[in-house]
């Protein structure tokens, strides 16, 4: 470990500690005299030049040549230069804990440092301040990565996203613009009268949506609980209480899948109105979008997933059914049995038969989502899917319900909330099974709530949507991890800060459920984001090969692929894989013909990106669906 260069910089720069120690001077004072930010000073140089100031930041650059030194101190606000003159400069003295010229190889790159002096102009030009007194704040033990090149590795950017941010002010500015969207969208809420509530993270009882849930343990009241899927619930008793405009920006824990657009921990803005309905709704998101986009970025037009939107033109609305019927021609309105409507899906190349028309139109416009570019409100979901709103009154088959499309992404759900006490409790007791209470797969039984809509809530509309889509789509990124500060990672010690700070590197439990789609592994492979734990990757893939068969003859194939050796201790699977063979094989003839074409497309993939792995592909495990 003593040849480890970081070791060897880190112990220097402990020597540098000690030595202001023992001048007297304290490397990590509790107390900074900043008058201004560099920013204010670079943008009105004529209002500062000749003034005093004290600035202070992170030194990014710092030369010193004989008399002069130069460096760059780096605030939130961006960078000043530092000039500093020997003769001017005050000398150490612990009284007033000044760092003197003569001690300033004491100093290092990454220290965060005060100065003081007169704003002036160099020779060349450029703003900075003439120092006369010099403070440490923070003495740096490890040195910065190089700035030039800055963090290459992807885990390490979403690991120290702190370093990245220091070295890159690009996501500087993003995380900092996500801060005023937030600001910006609390602002729209107040200035229309809602009042924000903070509802519990830790609930009794999970609800308000279809998710797999964290659970956890309170030792206080010896009883298991939950971690929030959702706050509405909550939100609603605040509405029965008698508020009539309510909001909450809360966390949100759903344990299911990660992927460029998903996370398990995420945030959203969730608001109640009374006496509204969803019509009500649509208006106030398309407002708040538009709002959120001048306030916060100052223009309406944005690239979002390679497609330029604009929020200042008006919002597409359209039924789920027409924008279906849109696309491939069938109106399910007119399907009288699940079987007509499943006959539908098959024709469109879905075979995956449900159990109600309602359910078949949901899986159907699938098809439709990738051509929702422009800003559209989808209403009028089938009340299978939608326990929580309210049936249209023209057609109860549907309900008063919108989601929010923006370049193929779903950007929200909303609708006008049941409030029919009895029907909610009927709807609940229909779809729930105990064996799969905690599963995500229905609403799960809430009997306080449902005491609570008892007393009374008058007819309510709320809307949902997510805040890091919202930021996805403002900051134009691609992949969730980018507008989440702190994204969740598998905890990790590396062998060298298990040597510095004498503790052992953790041993992880294997990653379950861990399933991607093939786009996205491929997407997240390209990104450098998934790299194979192994040098030796085994593929099987898992088919299920269904009864029915094409107007061509041609057979149905759909299923899985597991990889081992991609992570440390557990199998990678990749879900979706759907294959057509050109013709009808026998069972033996289809079992090869289906290695064929994942060796032609999955394994050639990872054969190209992953030339120094050796891939290898064990037999298919292939079932029979009638």
């Amino acid at each position: 470990m003593s040849t480890n260069p970081l070791v060897e910089i880190r112990n220097i720069r402990l020597g540098k500690a000690a030595s202001l120690r023992g001048l007297g001077l304290n490397p990590y004072p509790s107390r900074c005299r900043r008058t201004h930010y560099a920013k204010a000073i670079v943008d009105d140089f004529a209002g500062h030049e000749g003034r005093t100031v004290t600035v202070a930041g992170r030194l990014m650059a710092w030369r010193k040549q004989g008399a002069l030194a130069f460096g760059h101190v780096q605030d939130q606000s961006g960078r000043i230069q530092l000039f500093l003159r020997r003769q001017l400069v005050h000398p150490s003295d612990a009284a007033t804990q000044a760092l003197g010229y003569a001690d300033l190889p004491l100093l290092d790159l990454g220290d965060v440092i005060e100065a003081t002096g007169k704003v002036i102009k160099t020779e060349r030009g450029e703003i900075s301040v003439l120092v006369e007194q010099l403070r440490m704040l923070t003495k740096a033990i490890r040195p910065l990565p190089d700035q030039w090149s800055g963090l290459k590795d992807r885990e390490q950017v979403l690991r120290k996203r702190y370093l990245d941010v220091i070295l890159d002010r690009q996501p500087h500015e993003r995380f900092a613009a996500i801060s005023r969207m937030l600001a910006a969208i609390r602002a729209f809420l107040d200035e229309r009268g809602f009042a924000e509530f903070p509802t519990p993270v830790i609930q009794p009882q999970y609800g308000g949506g279809t998710a797999k849930p964290f659970k956890t343990h309170v030792n206080a009241l010896g009883c298991d609980m939950y971690l929030a899927i959702s706050h509405e619930l909550y939100l609603k008793r605040l509405i029965v209480a008698g508020f009539d405009k309510v909001y909450t920006i809360g966390r949100y824990f759903r344990n299911e899948g990660i992927d460029r657009s998903h996370h398990p921990e995420f945030s959203m803005v969730e608001t109640m109105t009374a006496y509204e309905n969803y019509e009500y709704n649509m208006n106030l998101i398309e407002d708040m979008f538009r709002h959120v986009a001048l306030q916060a970025f100052g223009r309406t037009q944005f690239n979002v997933r390679g497609h330029l939107i604009d929020f200042a033109q008006p919002w597409r609305r359209v039924s789920m059914a027409d924008a279906v019927k849109e696309k491939t021609g069938v109106d399910f309105r007119a399907c009288q049995t699940a079987d007509e409507a499943n006959a539908h899906l098959a024709a469109l190349g879905i075979h995956e038969p449900q159990l109600s028309v309602g359910e078949a139109l949901v899986k159907a416009f699938e098809l439709v989502e990738p051509d929702l570019i422009q800003p559209t409100l989808v209403f009028g979901h089938p009340v299978e899917i939608s326990p929580l709103a309210k049936p249209l009154a023209d057609d109860p088959r549907f309900v008063e319900r919108f989601e929010i499309f923006i370049a193929g992404m779903e950007c929200g759900d909303n609708w006008s909330e049941q409030n029919d006490p009895a029907h909610l409790l009927e709807t609940w007791q229909k779809a729930y099974r105990a064996e799969e209470r905690d599963q995500g797969k229905f609403h799960t039984l809430d009997f306080d709530f449902i005491e609570a809509l008892e007393y009374g809530m008058p007819p309510t509309t709320g809307i949902g949507p997510g805040i890091e889509r919202m930021a996805m789509i403002f900051t134009e990124q691609e992949n969730i991890d980018d507008v989440i500060f702190f994204p969740l990672m598998r905890p990790s010690v590396s062998a060298l800060n298990a040597s510095i700070f004498g503790v052992q590197e953790p041993a992880l439990a294997p990653v379950e459920d861990l399933v991607l789609s093939c786009e996205d592994f491929e997407a997240l492979c390209d990104d450098g984001v998934l790299k194979p734990h192994a040098h030796h990757l085994t593929v099987t893939p898992h088919v299920r090969l269904w009864g029915v068969r094409s107007p061509l003859g041609r057979s149905r194939a759909s299923g899985h692929v597991d990889i081992e050796g991609f992570l440390p201790a557990s199998v990678l699977r990749l879900a979706g894989y759907k294959i057509k063979s050109e013709e009808p094989l026998s069972e033996a003839e289809e079992q090869k013909k289906i290695l064929d074409l994942l060796d032609l497309s999955l394994v050639q993939f990872l054969r190209k990106t992953f030339p120094e792995c050796q891939v290898t592909v064990s037999p298919a495990t292939v079932l029979r669906s009638p």
